[in-house]
């Protein structure tokens, strides 16, 4: 059996990327918010698929041909 190899890093990098990580999901927020304002569909994929938050609340998928 073979054993993984693990690295250590730093503390400092999983902190830095904790935060990064919250500046995102405040920024997606933010734009979520301001396409619903503005009446302007977000899109969002999952799966390989599109999606797309439409400002009444309503979900579509996108179909390719």
């Amino acid at each position: 059996m073979v054993k993984a190899k693990q690295d250590n890093l730093p503390l400092a990098i999983y902190k830095d990327l904790i935060d990064d990580m919250a500046k995102s999901r405040k920024v997606h927020r933010k734009i979520v918010e301001e396409n619903k304002k503005l009446g302007i569909p977000t899109s969002f994929s999952l799966y390989g698929r599109v999606y797309h938050l439409m400002p009444d609340g309503r979900i579509v998928l996108k179909k390719y041909k």
